[in-house]
């Protein structure tokens, strides 16, 4: 049997006051749906919370990213205000091969490298130069480099504008070797390396020179006031 509902008595209410109790009927259901949701995250946090924001919120402050060290040297003496010389670099000096003591000898050479300083302020030279005879235009290097004496042997040396100081140069003749030990090569040159400086300089010595490695003919001494 098939009932028809009763026809509503009374019209729908509308106006002011329906639309209030409507609107408080659904804040009420919205209050209830989030103290539900709430209870069931555990925590208190929303379940549509941002990954990133929870783990930052978890985990200790980031440690900062090491930087380059731009921090400038020290350039006092210990227990001293006084400023530390700069070294004297390839920029502010002019070389020369000059006679040392001792001169010339049957198989050897005794001179002397003089490092002056051009510029307009001292600088400092402390060991003893990298020296090596180079051939062709393009400097390359002949046989082994120069033997050096030790920096301890020798001191800190300021050298004033316009002032030079000397470091001894022994170069031992290519003849003095059997041509097959020696294997000489007409070298155009020094290439020398002020101490502690990465910048070369040159300078003209025309000369046989061994070739053969372990047959340095050079060695040279700490620099000198």
């Amino acid at each position: 049997m098939i009932t028809t509902p009763a026809p509503s008595h009374g019209r729908a209410r509308t106006g002011p006051r329906a639309a209030a109790k409507y609107r408080g009927l659904a804040v009420g259901m919205t209050l209830v749906a989030t103290a539900g949701l709430t209870g069931c995250g555990g925590n208190g946090a929303a379940p549509w919370a941002a990954p990133s924001s929870v783990a930052s919120a978890a985990s200790p402050a980031a440690t900062p990213q090491a930087e380059p060290d731009t921090t400038e040297p020290d350039t006092t003496t210990p227990g001293t205000a006084a400023p530390v010389t700069p070294g004297c670099k390839a920029a502010d000096l002019t070389l020369a091969l000059v006679e040392g003591d001792g001169g010339a000898g049957m198989s050897q050479n005794r001179l002397d490298l003089q490092f002056t300083n051009k510029s307009r302020n001292p600088c400092t030279l402390w060991g003893s130069p990298g020296v090596s005879f180079v051939t062709g235009d393009n400097g390359q290097q002949v046989g082994d480099p120069a033997q050096r004496e030790d920096r301890s042997k020798g001191r800190p040396v300021t050298v004033a504008p316009g002032q030079n100081v000397k470091s001894p140069l022994r170069i031992v003749h290519a003849e003095a070797y059997p041509p097959e030990q020696c294997r000489p090569v007409q070298a155009r040159g020094l290439r020398v390396y002020a101490p502690g400086d990465t910048a070369a300089m040159f300078i003209q010595s025309p000369q046989q020179a061994c070739s053969a490695p372990g047959k340095s003919t050079l060695s040279v001494g700490v620099v000198q006031a």
